[in-house]
């Protein structure tokens, strides 16, 4: 007889735990990729949004970060009325090759400070190369040089300009609507001894010639220039020159700084307009300060008058090194006076100095008194002793 196959079904309990488990449960939706957006719509977004914020957006992915360097987003910007002030600080240290740019960056997170300016990389400049897309000056350097670079404010990256009709060293340089005006630095008898370049057609061109008068004066004896209502004005200890962009002639008026008197557009007066001045709305400013003082002074129409309600800032002013011989800039920015100033550290155990920054709102009351209020101070850099602070430019990006 031939074995019977028998089959025996397994217990309950078995049959349940050989059975398949149950299948896992759905993924979440995921979110809708960025990709899936065109770029208008973030470039209109992006656009709106204060550049203080554009570091923390670059991580988000590599599209946001090309995104907020592109021309098409500061076209926006510039467009719908959002462009902002920002400033660039130079400074120039002997173990340098060449002057180094920074900008200074303010955390949103934080009110009352501001963080540390943030270098950006970018290619070594050759000697007597200037920043800045809007604006050129001349580092120090020991021999003339016709070569120019400019820096693009908005990537931070740099680029060759054409070169100047003519080599210079520490010469003056202003812009103004659009063109970047360059004077002196060269030799008394070579032609020109001022140029201006058209940064639409990317051109030089040779300004009229300004007389003997003003050639024989050395370049490094001019020490600032400012445009003032069309007229490019540059001051010596002894005298004011002036270079008309509307008629291409020069002018000069006699008088040391208590004395000069610029009359411009029909008998409008200004006096002498010191170096550290820049102006907010049709009123100057400037700082005065030395071994035992500080003031901040605004004119309008009448005599400088001391700005109140800055005790506490001289105080601090004076105590970190403000007073010495350090260098003191003054800028205006975004409605808002910028002061910064070189102040030592205390021992100095490695050799630096620090970079103090304070911003300063302004408010006139109803007798006419200029009122200042410190918004923030904060130490922003630290550099070694031997660093320079040089150049304090404002730009609108």
């Amino acid at each position: 007889m031939a074995p019977m196959n028998l089959q025996i079904e397994p217990p309950e309990k078995k049959r349940k735990n050989m059975t398949s488990p149950p299948p896992p449960p759905p993924p979440p939706p995921s979110c809708p990729s960025f990709s899936l957006f065109p770029d208008e719509i973030f470039v209109n977004c992006l656009a709106r949004i204060s550049r203080m914020y554009y570091p923390t957006l670059s991580i988000i992915s590599k599209s946001f970060r090309s995104l907020l360097s592109s021309t098409e987003l500061y076209a926006a910007r510039s467009h719908i009325g959002s462009t902002e002030q920002c400033l660039y600080v130079c400074l120039s240290d002997e173990s340098y090759q060449s002057s180094q740019w920074f900008t200074l960056c303010i955390n949103p997170n934080r009110t009352l400070t501001v963080s540390t300016i943030k270098k950006k990389k970018i290619r070594k400049p050759s000697e007597n190369r200037g920043p800045i897309k809007t604006e050129l000056s001349m580092p120090k350097c020991t021999r003339p040089s016709s070569a120019v670079r400019i820096l693009d404010c908005r990537t931070h990256t740099w680029r060759d300009a054409p070169s100047m009709i003519v080599p210079r060293n520490h010469a003056l340089t202003c812009f103004y609507d659009g063109k970047i005006y360059v004077m002196g630095g060269c030799g008394e008898l070579e032609e020109p001894w001022a140029e201006v370049f058209e940064t639409n057609t990317q051109t030089w061109e040779p300004l009229s010639d300004p007389g003997t008068e003003i050639r024989n004066i050395g370049s490094c004896t001019f020490y600032t220039i400012k445009e003032i209502k069309g007229k490019i004005f540059f001051w010596n200890p002894n005298r004011t020159y002036a270079y008309d962009t509307s008629q291409d002639n020069w002018e000069s008026y006699a008088g040391s700084w208590e004395s000069t008197t610029c009359l411009i557009d029909g008998g409008v007066e200004y006096y002498y307009i010191p170096k550290s001045a820049c102006e907010i709305d049709g009123v100057w400013y400037f700082i005065d300060h030395g071994p035992f003082h500080f003031y901040l002074w605004a004119k309008d129409d009448a005599d400088w008058e001391i700005i109140k309600g800055l005790y506490s800032l001289r105080q601090l002013y004076k105590r970190n090194g403000g007073s010495s011989r350090n260098t003191t800039k003054l800028v205006s920015c975004g409605g808002k006076l910028l002061l910064l100033w070189e102040g030592y550290m205390k021992h100095n155990p490695n050799n630096r100095k620090k970079i103090w920054c304070a911003g300063i709102t302004l408010k006139t009351d109803d007798e006419g008194e200029v009122w200042g209020n410190v918004e923030w101070i904060d130490i922003v850099h630290s550099v070694p002793t031997q660093c320079e602070l040089l150049h304090c430019l404002v730009v609108t990006v």
